[in-house]
């Protein structure tokens, strides 16, 4: 399920339920049970020649690790999958704007039923394509019985159903049957053409959001990509096992500090294993991991708000009267604590001189322009002058510079 979080910072890296933690635990536990194994086969189990050739092969597997480049890796990994993860998001399909239309379109008690029919075709739209891309949706509806079981289908509509024979799926379905309602709706003069355009864009916005998440679970990120990363993160550390090992020979232990404890090694392989559990969890969202969709909920939402535009809200309208509002909208004393800052153009405090806020007439032109002219060639005088007086370092010249 997708985790919401608002704790304070303390609290929230105690989370285990969607966590970081939760991500990399097995991984580092097994890490340091291989660290320390190998450690202690080097402790008491080689001899001193022994040792300085091992040695020599940690220093190998430290320059080796230099070779691997393991945040270019998955830093463009994690970037296409967490957007790719959340333009699928994007492209979940919801009914409220074409219930709205239909609303709109087909008022009054006479076309109840045909708004009760379209509202529960969406949702039925919605049951039978996400369980071709969600788990989650295919074990609650793992056959067809179970849609008419949930009075998301008639037992006509599912002899139709199954009657028809399509190897590529049969998902649009409902979408065509209410495409076929629409139409008939026209036929019958219940709608004119522009209603029935609005009506047919709308049900086609729907329809795409289906369109495209099976476009998503078909074309995934490439396999060769997702193995490079798995294969360069999960090397990386393999070689880390050797490559940061202390090193026990008698000359490192004169020159150089044996830590017997892998902290950095550590910290380095949560955040890196922590970067590619990301992308291993967004990269099917549809799932049952703690951060994938729950379109079950989802079409409970849709299911209940597109019944509820078709029958309560479709022909409500509260009675229209002069009841006058305050312009000023009160507070609670909880939000008025909260000072809002207003925003301001940037040049709210620009101002202007009186002499440079007057007007110039078009037979002023050469005039002003020959004044502009003027004071620009006095201003370079004064800077001519400046810059000599600095230059011959006399302060009679300066002053005459500063007073001219």
């Amino acid at each position: 399920m997708t985790i919401s979080y608002d704790e304070e910072f303390v609290s929230l890296m105690l989370r285990w339920r969607g966590s970081l933690w939760k991500a990399v635990l097995k991984d580092v536990i097994a890490f340091n049970m291989g660290y320390y194994m190998i450690l202690g086969f080097q402790w008491y189990f080689l001899d001193e020649t022994q040792k300085k050739y091992f040695t020599g092969l940690i220093n190998w597997c430290e320059i080796g690790l230099q070779y691997i480049p393991l945040s270019f890796l998955l830093g463009f990994f994690v970037a296409v999958v967490v957007a790719r993860w959340w333009e699928q998001f994007n492209w979940i399909s919801w009914p409220d704007k074409m219930m709205i239309m239909v609303a709109a379109c087909l008022p009054g008690q006479k076309n109840l039923a045909v708004r009760q029919t379209i509202a529960r075709w969406s949702s039925l739209q919605a049951a039978v394509a996400w369980t071709g891309i969600s788990v989650r949706t295919l074990k609650r509806f793992p056959t067809e019985r179970h849609l008419v079981e949930a009075n998301l289908m008639t037992e006509d509509e599912y002899n139709m159903f199954m009657s028809i024979d399509a190897p590529h799926g049969k998902w649009f379905v409902p979408t065509m049957w209410i495409v076929n309602l629409i139409k008939t709706m026209y036929g019958q003069k219940r709608i004119d053409s522009v209603q029935m355009k609005m009506l047919l864009e709308h049900v086609y916005s729907y329809r795409d959001g289906f369109a495209m998440l099976f476009v998503y679970d078909w074309v995934k990120i490439p396999l060769v990509y997702t193995q490079v990363v798995a294969i360069a993160t999960y090397g990386y550390f393999i070689i880390c096992l050797l490559g940061r090992q202390p090193k026990l020979d008698e000359h490192s232990l004169e020159n150089e500090i044996a830590i017997l404890m892998p902290v950095f090694t550590t910290f380095q392989m949560i955040f890196y294993l922590g970067w590619l559990k990301v992308g291993q969890y967004l990269m099917n969202p549809f799932g049952e991991d703690d951060d994938d969709f729950e379109l079950n909920y989802v079409l409970d939402r849709n299911t209940y708000i597109a019944n509820m535009m078709a029958t309560e809200l479709a022909d409500q309208l509260p009675p229209i009267s002069q009841y006058r509002f305050n312009v000023q909208i009160p507070h609670t004393r909880a939000s008025f604590k909260i000072q809002d800052i207003v925003p301001k153009s940037h040049l709210s405090t620009f101002k202007l001189s009186t002499n440079e806020m007057q007007m110039i007439k078009p037979e002023n032109f050469e005039e002003e322009a020959q004044l502009i002219e003027n004071e620009s060639s006095t201003q370079r005088q004064r800077l001519g002058l400046l810059v000599r007086a600095i230059g011959s370092k006399k302060p009679s010249m300066l002053v005459i510079a500063l007073n001219s």
